[in-house]
Formats: C-alpha cells, structure tokens, sequence
C-alpha cells in the first residue's frame, strides 16, 4: 500500500517531541498535521514546521492513522471522532483517566474495525527484551519476583512545551507514580502473563526537592502487587530526582525465578558529560522510540493486531488505579 497518512492530535505529551520526528523519517509514513490550539500553539506550529507538515487549529482531512498526543482526559473524545472515519489510532498512555473511558475507548475502536495501540516503551527497551526472550525460552523456570524502581524529574523541568497539566489533579487525575509506574506495571504484566489479583500501595505527595517538594500530585509511590500464580512483584516510582541530577529518568528491574534471576537497568544507550557544575547523561540511541513505531506503523498498514493493545492499556489502567486507591484507603484492594 502506499505511506500511511498520519495525523497529530494535540500537543500535550511530551513524547510527542520524540514520536512525531520518529514518524516523519518513517520511510512508510507521510505526517499530514499537527493539531493543537490551544496553550502550546506555537511549539506545534514549530514542530509541524520543522517536519515539513502543516500546523492546523483542529484536524481538517481524513487521515489513515492518528497519534493522539493531547490530554489523557480528552482521549475517548478524540477516538470517538476519528475511529468511526476509519483511523487507526496510537494513544499515549494512560489509555484514559477512569475505567469506563478507557474501556469506551477499546468498543469503539473494535466496532470500527481499526487498531488501537498504547505505547508503553519498557517493551522496545533492549534489557527488557532480553529478559522477556529468556523468560519465554523457559530459563527463569517459575517467576517468583519482580521489582522495579523508576524515578524522574518533575515535567516542568522540560521546556520544549508547557506542561503544566501534568501537575493539576482534574487535567492529570495522578502524579508522579501514576505517570512513570505505569510502564512498570506494563512491563511486570508483559513479563508474567497473568493478571493481577490484588493491589497494596503507599502514595505521598512532597516527596523530593525543588517543585516536588509543593506539588498538588504525588511525587512518590510503592506499591505490592499479587499476580495469578502467586508472583509478586514491587514498584517504587515518582518524580522525586533532584533538578540536579544527572539524568531525567532512570529505570531499574530485577526479576527472579527458581532457576534464573536478572537485573537491568539504564534503559536507554547512552553517555555522560560533565563540566564544572554538573554532569550530565544523555541518551545516544532510543530503540524504544523506533520499536513502538515501527510496531504500530506495521499493524495499522496491515490492520493487524498491535503488539500493544487497548486492552492492555486497560489493564494497566485497572491496576494503577488500585494502587490509588489502596493508598487512599489504607487496605489492600482486590482486583478479582
């Protein structure tokens, strides 16, 4: 068939600053737009014009796919237009802000008959690749353990865009942990292949220096979670790195089983610099990036299932929000 013709829906994320240059140079791709009217206009307008694609208020033509980069609490909204019209559609995580939404999301995209991808990276990432082939060869033997820990910066530290949504509860309805653990718990979900069945978490607000320290979000979770089979796995995550520090994020897993145990972590190829002040890491190399876009360009020109589906976006949704929850009433909450 011919390039996919994708469109751009918002300018919130900011993975879009890395998503929407990798589709640009896909070689199967043509962007069409990039829509956003709204706060960060004119770092879209920018991009639209550094890519060679047109910046439009809203989305004007019909399009073969759509990256849906505007605000988690707008994404049922945008797939309610855009997969009726035939769109295949890659939305960033989290899929949706409540269940009932994100669940809206996967029915209407399956009665149109398009595909419906959500982008958690840990899968392209080479460490947990790795860790996944082995485990899927059989070396682990029975997975008994998995903990992650996953930290950031605050958002605000980035300035490509604004992003104070990030910080406001009704536009990002969670903080730090919501955000950065997700993945994790996609990741941990993709691993073992089973489902949660229970959710225990702690989750502060204030935690870390600089903005952290008065945000209206968490800036720090932990959280115990119970998998079907009786694997159980930990997850520390927050944006509690010090605007010092010298890389943005970083990502450590170690999983354990009867017969094998594995540790990654510094997810991505990179180097470090320094200078008088301060050092500095910085990634050379983002397989994850490509990966994901290779994998949805892949399915939507094929109207093939993603590798990533709705469904799994909802199922790391369900348990996220346990963990909220479980914090929120100091108990356990049971996902069966």
């Amino acid at each position: 068939m011919s390039r996919l013709k994708l469109g751009i829906v918002g300018f919130d994320h900011p993975h879009v600053l890395r998503y929407a240059p990798a589709f640009a140079v896909h070689p199967h791709v043509s962007v069409e737009w990039i829509a956003e009217n709204g706060i960060n206009r004119e770092p879209a307008r920018k991009m639209a014009e550094q890519l060679g694609c047109r910046w439009v208020p809203e989305a004007d033509e019909r399009v073969d796919a759509v990256y849906l980069a505007n605000r988690p609490g707008h994404h049922r909204q945008a797939v309610e237009r855009f997969a009726p019209m035939g769109a295949h559609v890659l939305c960033d995580k989290p899929i949706a802000l409540t269940l009932d939404d994100a669940q809206a999301i996967c029915t209407v995209a399956r009665a149109a008959g398009v595909q419906l991808m959500v982008p958690f990276n840990p899968r392209y990432q080479l460490g947990p690749q790795a860790i996944k082939a082995r485990i899927d060869a059989g070396e682990f033997g029975e997975l008994k353990m998995i903990h992650a820990a996953k930290s950031g910066k605050v958002p605000l530290a980035i300035t490509a865009m604004d992003l104070g949504w990030f910080v406001d509860p009704k536009e990002a309805g969670f903080g730090g942990f919501g955000d950065i653990g997700i993945h994790a718990i996609d990741a941990m979900r993709w691993w073992i292949g089973r489902e949660a069945v229970s959710v225990s978490a702690q989750i502060v607000k204030g935690v870390g220096q600089g903005p952290a320290a008065t945000l209206e979000v968490d800036t720090l979770g932990t959280a115990v979670i119970e998998w079907e089979g009786g694997v159980i796995s930990t997850l520390s995550a927050g944006w509690y790195n010090p605007p010092g520090f010298p890389s943005f994020l970083d990502a450590r897993f170690e999983v354990v089983g009867t017969k094998l145990a594995a540790a990654t972590d510094r997810p991505y190829a990179d180097y470090q610099v320094a200078d008088g002040t301060k050092t500095e890491t910085i990634a050379t190399w983002r397989p994850d990036i490509t990966g994901l876009v290779d994998a949805f360009v892949a399915s939507a020109r094929a109207n093939q299932p993603p590798p990533i589906t709705g469904e799994d976006g909802v199922a790391a949704l369900a348990i996220m929000l346990a963990a909220y929850r479980s914090s929120a009433e100091g108990r356990p909450i049971s996902l069966k």
